[in-house]
């Protein structure tokens, strides 16, 4: 067998620059040679997934109760229990690590598409254009998952010496790569992303997994935010929220038992009847995890996020449940005060409008321009607030208080972006900040396991086989 060098798996024969094997098509090897090609590679099922939902094991937003029945600790696979345990090294040798493979795989599709459609037959140049930008937009996000997940975070006085995630620019899965630098990653996304803008299309005409105009600036403002880049995080909110804003009022939608599979054995309760992330008003692109349902019906809300929600909070109604199923016999509210996160719709957790009012709402406060910030949360909440309680904050409710309206931005964030990926990203951005460090213990098995701000253990250890054939990568401390 092959060994490749970033250890990815794909059944796509990539293109390179070689006459004689373009003269060839491999047997059961496909090659793109249309633009249709192209385009479904982007509207494969490798490509509408994102992420991993287990990364949200190491934050403050979870819970694992103990003890039997319910017992959610023991419920996990051996990867996600170390990472409740924050142990860096996730997987062992021989054992799948779908972030990075997967990742990895998607970011082949994208250069593959970005090296070669521009040759390809058929399809006038705007398209091909078109779908390279698309390509562009996916590798950028690729390697902002990556960054983020094996890397400690993007500071300004230490990311040109960091080490990164290797930069993949070219289809060619048996090219020697390096580890970049978190400088290095982050320039060649802030690159990818503003490379595309000009030929994405204002409204994808297929659907919401592929890309659009609004997705490329949503993506350079959560990239700004994450750098504490704050104007130009804002400033391109505004540009992405200027060509989609569109909030859905959770008060329409309700929880509906048994679900919409209720002949189908083993499929979840408590579904929602809010629309699939790629038909939501909200959505500006699309993705899921590889698991649809993510950590739904494996984690509870921490006693500390359970604290945040309002009875009157659609979202603590919609996505969260006493027990499961959402009835006896197990009840988690009634022996542990806090609640199954039970979200059981395809929900995107990709590129969406709530976040980019929550980013601009983050850029005011910290610029003190309190009454624009508090503007997008009231946006935002009216939204998802039951009628008869919602009420529109002011500065003067927070005491014309920077501090207490950064705070609050910051908790309304917390909750409407829980167990989608962003929690442990966000707590390692605001540990840079004293005022915001705090030290999280989970306990498992009788023992409480500590994580403190800027510790490496935030940092996921490179997958042992990719790092087997590339012996000259140095290992995350």
């Amino acid at each position: 067998m092959k060994k490749l060098h970033l250890y990815i798996i794909t059944n796509l024969a990539i293109i390179s620059g070689c006459d004689k094997f373009l003269d060839i098509k491999p047997k059961d090897k496909f090659i793109p040679v249309t633009v249709s090609d192209y385009e479904n590679m982007l509207n494969s099922g490798t490509m509408v997934n994102y992420g991993d939902y287990f990364e949200d094991l190491l934050s403050d937003d979870v819970y694992l109760p103990e003890g039997d029945p319910g017992n959610l600790f023991t419920k996990q696979q051996l990867p996600g229990r170390r990472i409740y345990t924050f142990n860096p090294n996730v997987n062992d040798q021989g054992t799948p690590q779908p972030m990075w493979s997967e990742s990895y795989k998607r970011i082949f599709y994208c250069n593959t598409i970005i090296n070669n459609i521009m040759n390809a037959t058929e399809g006038t140049a705007e398209n091909k254009r078109s779908v390279r930008a698309e390509a562009l937009l996916g590798r950028a996000m690729e390697h902002l998952a990556l960054v983020n997940m094996y890397a400690q975070h993007y500071d300004a006085a230490t990311a040109a010496t960091q080490l990164g995630v290797p930069i993949a620019l070219v289809a060619d899965i048996n090219a020697k790569f390096k580890r970049n630098t978190v400088k290095e990653v982050y320039d060649q996304i802030i690159s990818d992303a503003n490379e595309a803008i000009p030929d994405l299309p204002v409204k994808h005409k297929l659907t919401k997994f592929r890309a659009c105009k609004a997705g490329g600036y949503a993506l350079l403002s959560r990239v700004y935010l994450f750098m504490g880049d704050y104007d130009n995080a804002k400033k391109n909110a505004d540009l992405a929220l200027t060509l989609q804003s569109e909030l859905a009022n959770m008060n329409k939608y309700n929880v509906t038992v048994p679900g919409p599979f209720p002949n189908i054995p083993g499929t979840p309760l408590g579904w929602t009847d809010i629309p699939d992330g790629q038909y939501n008003t909200e959505t500006i692109v699309a993705r899921h995890f590889l698991r649809p349902f993510g950590l739904g019906m494996d984690v509870c809300a921490s006693p500390e996020l359970t604290a945040l929600f309002s009875s009157d909070d659609k979202r603590w109604a919609l996505f969260y449940a006493d027990g499961w199923p959402p009835a006896p016999p197990y009840n988690y509210m009634n022996r542990f005060h806090v609640r199954l996160f039970l979200r059981g719709d395809y929900y995107s957790n990709y590129l969406n409008v709530p976040e980019l009012y929550l980013n601009r709402a983050e850029c005011n406060a910290r610029s003190n321009n309190l009454a624009a910030a508090l503007d997008d949360i009231n946006k935002l909440r009216v939204n998802r607030i039951d009628p008869s309680t919602y009420q529109t904050f002011t500065p003067a409710d927070f005491n014309n208080d920077a501090e207490k309206v950064l705070r609050f931005v910051l908790e309304e964030r917390r909750r409407e972006l829980a167990f989608t990926n962003m929690r442990v990203i966000d707590l390692k951005r605001l540990n840079k900040e004293p005022r915001f460090q705090k030290t999280i213990t989970h306990t498992a098995e009788g023992k409480d396991y500590q994580l403190l701000p800027g510790s490496n253990n935030y940092v996921r250890q490179l997958w042992p086989d990719a790092t087997i054939f590339n012996p000259d990568w140095p290992l995350n401390p």
